[in-house]
């Protein structure tokens, strides 16, 4: 026996957690399969844009600049500012002033961003406590205005990069959408400000010298849906699909497909498919591919037979 009852607790301590003469089994070490751990990597175009700083409200100097992008930005500010009109801030620049409190009715301060517009202040109620603010909100979080330094460090990091389309949604200098191709090569010749849903605007080109441009939003991550990673692609996609016939990977680049083509090849060209029926024909297993458009494949024996 042990008479320290110290050593008597460690002991009994020690003996639960390595399951000694308790009867109860180890944890067991989970492990994730190859694939499983593949597909958790960040990829390298989630690393190269996770290098763009997006700073926190405790890091922005006084001074900083936001580019207004909408003239519904004067519902964003304080009723009792001195206001301007409002398409008159659109395309300006307001500059941050520092951080103000409020109370709120639950007695805790309320963090309020406050803006310098020639001279005139106006104020962003953020909704959220000032220890929180400061911490949470980051510049992509302003209601209607973009970080211009985003841009700027978006525009140094891609400017001259040889990369790969991933969507066929291209505009023109107008901003009018165009049928572009995916899987090409493309050089990012600039980037500018965008819009308040996408704010950053990337100019490209072809390698037959056709210019148009993409609508980019900032992330490596979450929601956002036409984030770098969505849009372009480092290294050339079809090296990863040596199989695939020329022919047929000219219809994907194209977003057609071909009576022939796998499963594999058509989901290539129009994405996945938005509902999925299978069954048997005979002796042979059919699918039916659906897509929001009202594009409607059938498989048989995992080969396209018609579409329409």
């Amino acid at each position: 026996m042990l008479k320290n009852p110290l050593l008597y607790i460690i002991a009994t301590i020690l003996c639960v957690l390595v399951s000694c003469h308790t009867g109860i089994e180890g944890t067991k070490t989970i492990k994730l399969s190859k694939s499983e751990r593949k597909e958790l990597e960040a990829t390298r175009e989630e690393l190269l844009m996770g290098s763009v700083h997006i700073p926190k409200l405790n890091e922005w100097p006084k001074g900083k600049q936001f580019l207004v992008a909408d003239d519904r930005i004067a519902l964003v500010f304080d009723p009792f500012d001195v206001g301007v009109p409002v398409d008159s801030l659109v395309g300006k620049m307001i500059v941050y002033d520092g951080v103000a409190t409020k109370p709120t009715p639950g007695g805790s301060d309320e963090a309020v961003i406050v803006f310098l517009y020639n001279g005139r202040q106006l104020t962003y109620s953020t909704g959220k406590i000032l220890q929180n603010a400061v911490t949470s909100i980051t510049s992509m979080d302003v209601p209607m205005t973009i970080d211009p330094q985003i841009v700027e460090d978006a525009r140094n990091l891609l400017q001259g990069e040889k990369v790969w389309t991933k969507s066929q949604i291209w505009y023109d200098a107008d901003e009018n959408a165009i049928t572009g191709r995916k899987f090409v090569p493309v050089t990012i010749t600039d980037i500018i400000p965008g819009s308040i849903v996408f704010p950053l605007k990337v100019f490209i080109k072809d390698e037959n010298g056709k210019d148009a441009l993409m609508f980019m939003n900032i992330g490596s991550v979450g929601i956002e849906s036409r984030t770098f990673q969505n849009l372009f692609s480092l290294s050339d996609p079809k090296s990863r699909y040596p199989h695939i016939q020329p022919e047929m990977w000219e219809a994907i680049c194209n977003g057609k497909v071909r009576v022939g083509m796998t499963k594999e090849e058509c989901k290539l060209a129009l994405g996945n498919p938005a509902d999925v029926s299978a069954g048997h024909d005979w002796n042979s297993t059919i699918d039916l591919w659906q897509y929001p458009d009202g594009t409607f494949l059938r498989f048989q024996d995992g080969l396209l037979v018609s579409f329409r």
